[in-house]
């Protein structure tokens, strides 16, 4: 007697939808969301809520489709469209690249015309009869940049829930552009902000003319290595003719190792024929007589100060 007199319709106006739909960030992705309440203490059994998008639009064939319906995702996929209405729920639709409102954004919102129908269906505890409550939310409904109001509070160990805040809306900083327009912005940034690197060969490749002191000194052959580290502890007067005379203790293995270490860009053409010039003098230098050599060696004032030059001669010299 009772489950015949008992009226589901009577069910479904316990079942409370927000005012208004509101579209903010959610885990920094852009989210159209409403809530869906229960007022009575008793649950409704396998709940589950659908979203119907309905909006007239033109095929690219050019046929006219009036009042045509698409469907939202509200966790389908991953099963949260299957509602536990103990307390007050924010149903969730990501605004992605498969949803509908893709291209929309601030701007745009207030020329569409749309309707969001939304479909919440359960079977009541009591009677084990199927209920179905609708709501629906326009153009006009949906807010942006809003965010609900939190209804729900810790109080003496229990939840409580108010319900005077159940349609109560707060701004917060949402972007006014569509998901199109951030995906679109985000790539033009990432491409600005790491450009292709093309490095020439003189970029890639030190001179040694700019190198540093200790740089030359590093790159130089283990014999001119030791004749500039002897040089470091002579006089200025005995480092000014040593150092011509270190012009000519260079062997030819050495002139073709300073060859190979020197780099030459392509467009250092200037460059490459003083250094040329520069081999072909000292190579110059190496065909003066022995004795010429002897006599550089007995120059007044060095034996005084006890340099061995003649250490520092080729076996050949």
């Amino acid at each position: 007697m009772f489950i015949k007199m008992s009226q589901p319709k009577k069910r479904a106006e316990t079942l409370m939808f927000s005012r208004a739909a509101v579209i903010s960030q959610r885990d920094a992705k852009l989210c159209l969301m409403f809530r869906v309440g229960n007022l009575r203490n008793s649950h409704m059994v396998s709940a589950q809520i659908r979203c119907k998008l309905i909006k007239s639009r033109q095929t690219p064939e050019g046929e006219f489709l009036p009042l045509d319906q698409c469907e939202l995702d509200v966790g389908f996929g991953t099963g949260a469209d299957q509602l536990f209405l103990v307390s007050p729920l924010t149903i969730c639709h990501e605004i992605n690249s498969e949803s509908p409102f893709f291209c929309l954004s601030q701007r745009s919102l207030r020329s569409e015309q749309f309707e969001i129908v939304v479909i919440l269906e359960g079977i009541v505890e009591t009677t084990g009869m199927t209920c179905q409550a609708r709501t629906s939310y326009t153009e006009d409904e949906v807010l942006w940049g809003h965010r609900f109001l939190p209804v729900m509070s810790l109080e003496d160990g229990f939840f409580r829930v108010d319900y005077s805040q159940f349609h109560a809306t707060f701004e917060v900083p949402t972007p006014p552009y569509s998901v199109k327009e951030q995906e679109e912005n985000l790539s033009q940034s990432s491409l600005l902000s790491s450009p292709v690197e093309k490095k020439s060969r003189r970029e890639q490749v030190c001179p040694l003319d700019c190198a540093d002191v200790t740089g030359e000194k590093n790159k130089l052959p283990a014999k001119l290595q030791k004749i500039s580290s002897r040089k470091e502890g002579l006089p200025p007067r005995a480092l000014r003719m040593s150092s011509c005379n270190a012009e000519k203790n260079f062997s030819t293995g050495d002139l073709l190792e300073i060859q190979e270490i020197s780099p030459m860009s392509d467009g250092e053409d200037g460059d490459h024929r003083m250094q040329l010039k520069a081999l072909k003098i000292n190579a110059k230098a190496l065909t003066q007589s022995t004795s010429k050599l002897e006599l550089q060696k007995d120059f007044p004032g060095m034996g005084a100060l006890g340099v061995k030059l003649e250490d520092n001669f080729p076996a050949k010299l």
